[in-house]
């Protein structure tokens, strides 16, 4: 029987995505300060929260004989979900104020790009 791989692999994922949002939490620090530093950790916190969730819905714990509409669907359904996590988080964060909106998407997107890069970094 095999196991599925999904854990592991979004592990790295996540680990990878952390790096990045570290290097632009104190390159916003070293640039603008603590609120802009804030900013780029809720950012990037609201895409690795949305890939935790991902990872957990997207999982199965057993891989043999899943048929492949079942595994597209849980990863439909696993997308939607990060979707709408990561857009109530940001949508928290706009409604405070106090944001630094070029930090915030610049952690999102490196953050998220993360994810890619770990496609082409993690085999």
């Amino acid at each position: 029987m095999l196991k599925d791989d999904l854990s592991r692999l979004y592990q790295k994922v996540i680990f990878l995505q952390a790096l990045l949002a570290l290097f632009v939490i104190v390159c916003a620090f070293a640039v603008s300060g603590h609120i802009a530093a804030l900013s780029a950790l809720s950012g990037s916190a609201a895409v690795m929260v949305g890939s935790v969730v991902y990872a957990a819905l997207a999982k199965e714990s057993k891989v043999s004989a899943i048929p492949a509409g079942r595994v597209l669907q849980r990863h439909l359904l696993a997308e939607v979900a990060k979707i709408t996590v990561v857009l109530i988080l940001v949508l928290c964060a706009l409604s405070s104020g106090w944001f630094v909106a070029g930090w915030l998407v610049a952690a999102m997107s490196l953050t998220l790009a993360g994810h890619w890069f770990a496609v082409f970094i993690i085999r």
